[in-house]
């Protein structure tokens, strides 16, 4: 293949030497933006936090986490350090008469203490003059093992209410310095479960939350960028469609993917520590 090399007819030597200069390129960029880093042209407190909106299923009733990602840098982003508190949405989208729901949720307790929960306006929609029966979860929740069961049912013989909305927001103290998921679970200890007027058991599916407050590119988050970040960063290079439930730390953006994005948010960022 004149020009270049046919990676598909390569042999391992010459693939095994296309890898080692792509990863040498790599560390050569990563050494110039460290060395511009040291210099103070890269202004990192212009780092901002990555948000994303909820990531809504195609059709059919869901509970989802909003944001779904929140990847703030430790340092940068004031508000996410440990101490403080960190609040997520629990919303419902295209149910049908739904009446009284059941909502498992679990992180990791190293890095978030559950401390309360508001609900949300959604079954307060009823026309039962009795309202709903809000359940405050504190016999249900748990910093030991990180779970919380959280619950609501409408009062009276009414229907139900349709569409969607907010359920709840739960309040967590944030304790560590790292990522964790924010899951809903179906499954385990008091499951996720929605009910119709009728008591009838509804589908649905779930979308989970994330959370990461290291600095970005600290992938081993233990405070600081350096070569075994980079070590760890390099061999995921390129790797997509990274499922929510196996977040890569490599995956800086948080988007699935590790691409020249996550290199971008890495390289600047080499050599800083706290």
């Amino acid at each position: 293949m004149p020009g270049g090399i046919n990676y598909a007819e390569a042999t391992p030597e010459m693939r095994g030497r296309t890898k080692l200069i792509s990863i040498a390129t790599m560390l050569s960029i990563i050494f110039i933006a460290s060395v511009v880093f040291a210099s103070g042209l890269v202004n990192v407190s212009k780092t901002s936090l990555l948000g994303f909106p909820p990531i809504l299923p195609d059709a059919g009733e869901s509970i989802f986490v909003d944001p779904s990602k929140i990847i703030v840098d430790y340092i940068n982003n004031p508000g996410y350090q440990i101490g403080n508190t960190l609040s997520v949405h629990v919303n419902v989208s295209s149910v049908t008469d739904l009446f009284s729901y059941q909502v498992n949720v679990t992180w990791s307790p190293s890095m978030l203490n559950y401390t309360g929960v508001t609900y949300g306006d959604f079954l307060a929609r009823t026309g039962s003059s009795y309202g709903t029966s809000r359940i405050e979860p504190t016999v249900f929740a748990s910093n030991v093992t990180g779970f919380a069961s959280i619950a609501e049912t409408i009062l009276g013989n009414v229907d139900g209410i349709s569409g969607g909305g907010r359920l709840f927001t739960i309040h967590f103290k944030i304790v560590g310095y790292g990522s964790t998921m924010i899951n809903i679970s179906g499954a385990g200890t008091l499951p996720t479960t929605l009910l119709n007027s009728a008591g009838g058991s509804m589908a649905f599916t779930s979308t989970s939350g994330y959370f990461r407050n290291t600095i970005f590119g600290d992938i081993d988050a233990d405070h600081d960028v350096d070569g075994v970040d980079f070590g760890l960063f390099a061999p995921n290079y390129g790797r997509t469609g990274i499922p929510p439930s196996e977040y890569y730390p490599s995956d800086l953006d948080g988007d699935g993917d590790v691409d020249g994005v996550d290199f971008g948010l890495f390289a600047p960022n080499y050599g800083r520590s706290f």
